[in-house]
């Protein structure tokens, strides 16, 4: 779960935006979306921006500030044209930033601050390529340049020449793009929403810690996608983002449930003869609802981590025996689960990739 700040266009808080906001919650996240506009919205764009002129920009962006009083300092800024000014300018200025989201504009990192975007805060910029508020008023040569000298910010540029094309409530509204650019946005929240392991602490604990960032990282390279983009692959290979997520589901299960704590083998599972299909997990992931797959990992996961608590200690044996025919220990099976976590990521990395162009760890 990601805490989002999502300020509106120079239109006003408009349905559409509210509607984005809620797809966002939908996905888990925590988004506030404040009006900077009190109650005002405007048919066109020259209305709202005329608006913001007589209001002031600098009283718009205090706005902004105020908005933020009281919420995590660990946020992602996110803003839709005009409200890329506060969400650009709290990114640059407030710190603790998870990340930002600048839509549909971009301005010169010379205007906040000190001049320079944080290193540590990812970035992702989304616009259509003929855009004429994007390209004829600079947005674009801003966008190309921050992307330029920060690692890890993507600009993602969508063929067409609309603006708005997010908003559902606009005329602007352009449903492919605007899912794909969700399905980007829910992948990047996923990342930057990850709890990364404290510096200190038991051996138990930072095990369970690094395999818990494991598998949120794989449930990142998962997020957002339709059963056509979780079935996916690459040429020459057989693995799909749903195979993947699917067989660690597996990976979960029969080690800790079923080799480690002794229990039977659930369904689907049980019903299967792996030494016949030994891809069989790979392939039908493929083919499932993506949110069931999801979902199966994620009870996999936390079903895992109720025998981690309620365990003696790292140095406790399985109650069946490895593949050697001995048994295991707790400590043994965290770091498997780790290395195969680990492994399958790095397959992930290159599916996610290719599907839309999302990338980071």
């Amino acid at each position: 779960m990601t805490d989002v700040i999502l300020f509106h266009h120079a239109q006003g808080l408009t349905e559409g935006v509210r509607q984005f906001a809620e797809e966002l919650r939908a996905a888990g996240h925590r988004v506030t979306v404040p009006d900077l506009y009190e109650g005002h919205t405007f048919p066109t764009i020259p209305e709202g921006v005329a608006y913001a002129r007589e209001t002031g920009f600098d009283t718009i962006l205090e706005r902004g500030r105020q908005a933020v009083q009281g919420l995590p300092k660990k946020l992602v800024y996110a803003g839709f044209s005009l409200g890329v000014m506060p969400a650009q300018m709290l990114a640059q200025t407030r710190r603790g930033a998870s990340g930002a989201l600048l839509f549909h504009g971009c301005l010169p990192v010379s205007e906040f601050g000190d001049g320079a975007w944080p290193t540590e805060v990812p970035v992702q910029i989304h616009a259509m390529d003929r855009d004429p508020y994007f390209v004829d008023e600079g947005d674009q040569d801003a966008a190309r340049k921050l992307v330029a000298k920060v690692h890890g910010a993507q600009l993602f540029l969508y063929p067409g020449d609309l603006h708005l094309f997010t908003d559902s409530s606009l005329p602007s509204y352009e449903l492919g793009a605007a899912r794909l650019l969700l399905q980007r946005v829910l992948a990047f929240l996923a990342l930057v929403g990850r709890t990364e392991p404290e510096p200190q602490g038991g051996e138990l604990e930072m095990l369970e810690q690094y395999l818990d960032l494991q598998r949120q990282t794989i449930l990142a390279k998962a997020a957002g996608l339709d059963r056509g983009a979780m079935a996916q692959r690459l040429p020459s290979s057989t693995l799909s983002l749903g195979g993947v997520l699917y067989h660690l589901a597996l990976v979960e299960e029969s080690w800790i449930e079923v080799r480690f704590c002794g229990r039977d083998m659930p369904e689907p599972w049980s019903e299967v003869d792996f030494h016949a299909d030994p891809e069989w997990e790979f392939r039908t992931g493929a083919e499932l609802d993506p949110e069931a797959v999801r979902q199966r990992y994620r009870v996999a996961c936390e079903r895992s981590r109720q025998v981690v608590a309620q365990a003696s200690g790292p140095d406790q044996l399985s109650a069946k025996p490895g593949w050697d025919g001995h048994p295991f220990s707790l400590r043994w099976v965290l770091l498997h689960l780790i290395e195969e976590t680990a492994r399958h990521i790095g397959h992930s990395d290159l599916l996610r990739e290719a599907i839309d162009g999302s990338v980071g760890e």
